[in-house]
């Protein structure tokens, strides 16, 4: 199968290295300017300030892309459903292979809507699995999840991915606070497991997230934990400021000094890192929906 693969798969570095040695750089999702400026061969993405949520996402872009020549690097910011994805349907239809379209809709669907899109199909599901499964190679996900595209996967290992995501979600579900405000347009999630924010979208596409207890290092334990809040959004569509809550919320926070401070990007920030924020959940809530639009 891996011989009919004729692209390069990459996750983008942002140093400028090696990015001639290969016959041009198609990017998929690529948000960060400086990058997409390398797409010489264009970008699949759907985040620009003319898009919506009922642009098509890159997946669904990639069922009539003109296809990259033979060796181009296809390059994403990100390794998800809809990059990956991406990927092999261009993989796919560069190497005459079928690609199941109906598949294609509902990975788009998922991508562009999230939540409000219901649960995705256990093909779906496996390939947004397989797609955030960095112990193996790029190269590898992209050739599995071709697979599932041309029908030709093991129906047992889907099974067993959508299982794994059932029972993680169980685990957050039983280890985890979530509950609505702003009319519902946020959802504050109190837990300390790893599939917080994945359980939040399932409620609101706006999230305040607290960690009562995130590690210091993660790779040791000894240096005890601390109070964190992650804000974020399903997608740059959603809107709600962050950047502008953020700020305010540097104003507010006696743990905010020189150096450590609320911060990230338009999607995703949250509060000082390896320092206990000094404001209560809902300080951090009342900010939050201030800047909601």
């Amino acid at each position: 199968m891996s011989a009919l693969i004729t692209y390069v798969f990459a996750q983008f570095d942002p140093r400028p290295v090696g990015q001639d040695k290969n016959n041009g750089i198609m990017g998929i999702e690529v948000t960060i300017p400086h990058l997409a400026e390398r797409c010489k061969l264009g970008n699949l993405d759907h985040h620009g300030p003319e898009d919506s949520a009922e642009t098509p996402s890159a997946v669904e872009q990639a069922l009539s892309a003109e296809l990259p020549p033979a060796g181009a690097m296809l390059a994403t910011v990100r390794c998800d459903t809809d990059s990956i994805g991406a990927m092999a349907v261009l993989a796919n239809r560069a190497a005459g292979r079928e690609v199941d379209e109906v598949l294609v809709r509902a990975i788009g669907a998922f991508d562009r809507l999230g939540p409000a899109a219901g649960r995705p199909g256990d093909e779906v599901i496996s390939i947004a699995r397989q797609a955030a499964n960095f112990r193996m190679p790029l190269s590898e996900r992209v050739e599995w999840v071709q697979s599932v595209l041309d029908g030709t996967y093991d129906e047992a290992e889907v099974s067993e991915l959508v299982a794994a995501r059932d029972k993680e979600f169980e685990a957050a579900t039983e280890a985890s606070e979530v509950t609505l405000h702003a009319d519902g347009r946020i959802a504050s999630v109190v837990s300390k497991h790893r599939f917080a924010t994945n359980l939040g979208y399932e409620a609101a596409s706006v999230l305040v997230c607290f960690n009562p207890e995130m590690p210091v290092d993660f790779r040791d334990p000894s240096k005890g934990t601390y109070l964190k809040y992650t804000l974020c959004r399903y997608d740059s569509h959603v809107p709600v400021d962050l950047v502008a809550a953020m700020a305010e919320l540097n104003e507010l926070d006696p743990a905010a000094v020189e150096g450590a401070r609320w911060g990230g990007r338009g999607d995703i920030g949250g509060s000082p890192q390896g320092i206990s924020s000094g404001l209560e959940l809902e300080q951090v809530l009342e900010v939050v929906e201030r800047h909601l639009k």
